[in-house]
């Protein structure tokens, strides 16, 4: 068989000689790797938005989180939530590693304004929480350490707390936090979102306003550690691991108080669910990818029926098996080619119009483009053999039925 100009035309004439068997078959493919390519994006660009937010967060290779009480790094606490103390914070400060040591309180609290009323995270902080998070403020100011020291009934808002409370020219407004009176100075930047946890619907009060007015407690939720650049990750974590159970006098066999939360395993977490419900509809795709795949075998399988004379009479006049066998499986290389630039035009599309609507931003790479066609190519080949060569099989003979 020799692929010439006039090999492509007379399968591209056989191919649109049945339009209809033609459109089908495209048609199936194109539906599976549109989904295909649109789920992989849309994946891909859940787990991007995540690591973009950890280190916008300034939770890299260089940071640590410690909540308090021990478990499952974000299931409930299966231990006492009510060791971690100040005094543990400035054990950790003194450590020659350690950059910066933010601790935080929190709860959830019904916040009112003007009449509006809503259950939001209330976190204690110290002014060092803007620079361990890299966050800045939007409107107005953060509090600071005099206001810390005289337990200071000032708030700062989350960006999409001020939203939701519809609050306009809003510095030095008061505002209702569990029963106490706060003044409004300042609005954060806004932040987005770390997996399903909104970053921006959360309020800030000074540290110690948090406990002595709000909460009335001498603990903690627990701290941010950030390490000096070039320190060892793994060992600034077993150093502080070993320094909060001496100071929480905990015996050998007994559990952590605590929970030590590394940017790796923060990346899992947030990660996992998108993952998981990639991996389902990907499977998804795959299975309907074979669909289309069974579709395209029947329906060359069907073609091969109908022209089984034709190809009698290229058998008779020297045509051998190969040569059936190469036409078909041309065939499915050609209908691959359109399928794949077909699902890969309308998944750019689609995931164009989805970024209009959602704050994900799809990622589609040249790796995607040659997914589609890589899966494209793969599919019409895998199910183009059957009837290729069944179509090779065709005894010549046929023709004398048909005299």
């Amino acid at each position: 068989m020799v692929f010439n100009r006039f090999f492509v035309k007379e399968v591209l004439r056989e191919l649109l000689s049945n339009k209809v068997n033609l459109f089908f078959m495209v048609l199936a493919l194109t539906f599976s790797l549109t989904a295909l390519n649109t789920i992989y994006a849309l994946g891909k660009s859940a787990e991007k938005q995540i690591l973009d937010t950890l280190a916008n967060l300034n939770f890299g290779k260089d940071a640590a989180l410690v909540l308090a009480g021990g478990g499952r790094m974000m299931g409930l606490a299966t231990t006492r939530t009510d060791t971690l103390k100040m005094e543990d914070i400035k054990a950790i400060e003194r450590l020659n590693f350690v950059k910066i040591v933010s601790p935080f309180l929190g709860n959830v609290l019904e916040v009112n304004f003007s009449g509006k009323a809503e259950k939001l995270r209330v976190d204690g902080v110290l002014p060092n929480y803007l620079l361990a998070n890299n966050w800045r403020v939007f409107q107005g100011r953060f509090f600071t350490e005099r206001e810390v020291e005289n337990y200071a009934k000032v708030v700062v808002l989350g960006y999409e707390v001020a939203k939701k409370l519809g609050l306009k020219k809003i510095l030095g407004e008061k505002i209702k936090i569990g029963g106490e009176y706060f003044t409004i100075i300042g609005i954060l930047e806004k932040k987005g979102s770390l997996g399903h946890y909104p970053l921006d619907e959360r309020i800030f009060v000074p540290l110690t306003t948090a406990q002595k007015r709000l909460f009335n407690v001498d603990y903690l939720s627990g701290f941010k550690v950030v390490f000096q650049e070039g320190t060892d990750f793994k060992q600034n974590v077993n150093l502080i691991r070993e320094i909060l159970r001496s100071r929480h006098k905990l015996l050998e066999m007994e559990p952590d108080d605590f929970r030590i939360i590394t940017p790796d395993m923060a990346i899992e977490r947030f990660t996992k669910t998108s993952r998981t419900i990639s991996a389902f509809l990907l499977t998804i795709a795959l299975i309907s990818l074979v669909i289309s795949g069974v579709i395209i075998m029947n329906l060359m399988t069907a073609s091969v029926e109908e022209k089984a004379g034709i190809i009698a009479l290229r058998l008779a006049l020297g045509a051998n098996s190969h040569d059936i066998i190469y036409h078909y499986l041309f065939s499915a290389f050609l209908i691959s080619g359109i399928s794949g630039m077909v699902g890969w035009l309308i998944s750019l599309l689609l995931i164009k119009v989805i970024s209009l609507f959602t704050p994900l931003k799809p990622l589609f790479s040249w790796g995607t483009f040659l997914l589609s066609f890589g899966f494209s190519f793969i599919t019409c080949i895998i199910f183009s053999i059957f009837p290729a060569l069944k179509a090779s099989k065709i005894n010549p003979a046929i023709l004398l039925k048909s005299l």
